[in-house]
């Protein structure tokens, strides 16, 4: 009997394909395995999503499964579901989001590779050869190379046709290779000795709490919590239910906004729990990553923890999930496959009937909004404010840095006592504009400004890198004063440097300290009292090791604030609250804010750590806007190399809608606030309506119609 495989490919294509089970597999392949299969002359994983013993596509001829790669499913059924449901979610290909969640050694494919013939070699010491055929022959004179790496290394336009017309000329040869994988030996765990730690952390506020939400777990049902407590408080809270949970047989999915937090709270758990815990992230190199996944895989870990991709870890029999720090913008995936990580635990713990609790000392609006309507909010109150509290006008102020903040510097390093400092932009000036003619230095790429990065003398685009030499003189007028808008991070250091000369000051900034070593070193130094004075950016701030300080200076904060987003208030409260995490709690902390916008209410209330203040504002603008979390929107970026075929693929986009479609407001096309991307460019329809289902309908019937590169957004 034939038996027909319909599989997923990990590409961006929302839609199966049906091939045919070889006799010798029959019996053997299963719902879940992965398979090598031919697809559009590569070879290619893909998943076997459901068996057939007819081909449910009549008519057309199924190709045959090239290879079984499992004989045991490498997905269970629940998890196939899981991901389905996301995708569909966020209208990301399926196929896009198994392969995330799977090592990238565990996904194999085939790769093109090059070779020159023997009349190739003639043809090229002989023949009468153009310009690309001569450089393609020469770079396979000594080997044979990949298809990518050939195009990556010559970068001509005409690549392909360039070898299809050689291969027929019989000058070379393409052939499909499979990389050989490496079979990995399963290494034994070393078993750490932990001294364990008697927890007293839990405060009789906090105990209630986490005894409310750990009564949840009796009734073997999904349920949604939100606590809003401090981080110390937070912690003792996970750490009991945690606990609760893995005293009833469960497993716990524990994801945090960035990496550099994985590690602390891997040892805190080790100390107060004693189990290990396995830490799942980008960063592992491919082997750690092959043998977290297959001891997770296998049901040897209890506690995984990790970013916004852990959510895509392959536990069963779930029964805790904990979002810490919910309103960091972190958890969204702005890349394919688009997801948002904490509505992903929200379905995930859905279908897992487990307990779904979302932490922060400020959470987003919509969270907030959702908890208090649907009466799953469990508050914990934080201490009374114990810092001074200085927002300075930089108005009012004739100088870059406000004299204040200077004498407060000054008193603090007599005293020995180590500052922190934070500015949200990168580089010199955010841009450089002629006083004469207002030309504005411009990526060719990009439509984005340069930025100026002075100790290097160059101006740089932070989308696509691309780099020019800084001169001081206008390129289109030749006029030599030029105008630098936008204060960046080392006008503060250069700055900072002339006021205090014998101070110790290191900058903690991406585009100068660019391995993890040297950033290690830095708050190593800082935590051991060898950094005086430490100036960092936005990534500064996540580095949850780091040590307090009695002054915190945050440098405008504002910026944020005119950016054509409608969460801005929101993030710039989130980016505010953030700093002030790293002040002493104790009194005599002072905390400065210079700012253009000092009574702007997102500035105000949260350097005064006032939450139901902002929310309270933003709260009101979201209603009036008809914004989320009082309507659904998607937000739909189109992407090409030509704008007119762009314009056109849009056009055609809305004349496809429903004629009647009331229930949908339809805002653009319009160009992106961010136009031109690496040479693509970049145009943007938003979707607004008071539910997701009518998006749903609209989108499933229109979106497969368009053939062009597309990114769907969702804010709800």
């Amino acid at each position: 009997m034939t038996l027909y495989a319909e599989i997923i490919i990990a590409l961006p294509l929302d839609k199966t394909f049906i091939y045919t089970v070889p006799a010798p597999w029959t019996k053997k392949i299963k719902v879940g395995s992965r398979v090598l299969v031919p697809f559009n002359r590569r070879l290619l994983t893909g998943f076997v999503i459901r068996l057939h013993k007819k081909n449910p596509v009549s008519g057309i001829e199924s190709k045959d499964i090239h290879q079984l790669q499992d004989e045991n499913p490498i997905f269970s059924s629940s998890f196939l579901t899981f991901t389905r449901k996301l995708a569909n979610y966020y209208f990301s290909p399926w196929g896009e989001l198994l392969q995330a969640s799977l090592p990238s050694s565990l996904t194999i494919k085939s790769r093109k590779r090059i070779y020159i013939t023997e009349s190739g070699l003639n043809a090229f010491r002989k023949a009468a050869l153009t310009r690309d055929e001569k450089e393609l022959l020469r770079s396979l004179q000594k080997n044979s190379y990949t298809e990518f790496y050939l195009k990556r290394k010559l970068q001509m336009k005409n690549f392909n046709s360039l070898t299809l017309r050689l291969e027929r000329k019989g000058w070379i040869l393409t052939q499909e290779d499979l990389p050989v994988r490496k079979k990995r030996e399963k290494t034994a765990v070393p078993t750490r000795l932990t001294q364990l730690e008697i927890d007293f952390s839990l405060n009789d506020e906090a105990f209630v709490a986490a005894q409310q939400i750990a009564a949840l777990f009796g009734k073997n049902a999904f349920a949604p919590c939100l606590l809003q407590a401090p981080a110390q408080q937070r912690e003792a809270v996970y750490v009991y239910l945690i606990k609760r949970c893995l005293n009833m047989q469960r497993k716990v999915l524990f994801l945090v906004p960035e990496i550099a937090l994985t590690s602390g709270i891997v040892d805190k758990l080790e100390r107060k729990l004693g189990n290990s815990a396995a830490l799942l992230h980008s960063r592992l190199s491919p082997r750690q990553k092959e043998e977290a996944w297959m001891r997770i895989n296998t049901g040897d870990i209890d506690v995984v923890i990790g970013p916004r991709s852990a959510l895509l870890a392959p536990i069963e029999n779930l029964g805790l999930i904990i979002v810490d720090d919910e309103h960091d913008d972190s958890y969204y995936q702005k890349e394919s496959p688009i997801y948002d990580a904490r509505q992903g635990a929200w379905i995930r713990a859905e279908g897992e009937a487990a307990i779904l609790v979302y932490g922060s000392a400020s959470p987003s609006v919509e969270t907030m909004f959702r908890a208090r309507k649907q009466a799953y909010l469990f508050a914990i109150k934080a201490r009374p404010l114990s810092w001074r509290l200085k927002l300075i006008d930089d108005h009012q102020e004739k100088i870059l840095i406000s004299g204040k903040i200077l004498s407060a510097i000054r008193a603090r390093l007599k005293k020995k006592e180590p500052v922190l400092i934070f500015c949200s932009r990168r580089g010199y000036a955010a841009n450089l504009t002629c006083s004469r003619c207002h030309w504005i230095p411009r990526c060719h790429q990009c439509d984005r400004a340069l930025t100026l990065h002075k100790q290097e003398r160059n101006l740089v685009c932070h989308y696509c890198r691309y780099t020019i030499p800084f001169e001081n003189t206008c390129q289109v007028c030749g006029s030599k004063v030029i105008q630098m808008k936008g204060v960046g991070i080392e006008v503060i250091h250069e700055e900072l440097t002339r006021s205090f000369p014998e101070c110790r000051i290191k900058v903690f900034d991406a585009d100068k300290i660019t391995s993890k070593a040297k950033q290690d070193k830095i708050i190593t130094d800082y935590n051991q009292g060898a950094v005086d004075l430490l100036l960092g950016t936005q990534i500064l701030a996540h580095r949850r090791e780091l040590a307090p300080a009695a002054l915190v200076v945050i440098f405008f904060p504002e910026n944020s604030l005119f950016l054509p987003d409608y969460q801005a208030s929101q993030k710039t409260f989130h980016y505010i609250n953030q700093m002030i995490g790293f002040l002493y709690p104790g009194e005599g902390s002072e905390l400065y804010v210079q700012t253009a916008l000092p009574q702007h209410y997102s500035i105000h209330s949260a350097a005064g750590a006032d939450y139901q203040a902002f929310y309270d504002e933003e709260i009101k603008y979201r209603r009036i806007m008809q914004y989320p979390p009082f309507s659904h929107m998607f937000e739909i970026i189109f992407q090409g190399e030509n704008l007119r075929t762009l314009a056109e693929k849009t056009r055609k986009f809305l004349s496809l809608f429903p004629s009647k479609n009331e229930d949908v407001e339809v805002l653009g096309p319009a160009k992106a606030p961010i136009s031109r991307i690496r040479g693509r460019n970049r145009l943007q329809i938003v979707l607004k309506a008071d539910e997701k289902a009518a998006l749903d309908r609209v989108l499933a019937e229109v979106l497969p119609q368009i053939r062009v590169k597309k990114s769907v957004y969702l804010y709800e």
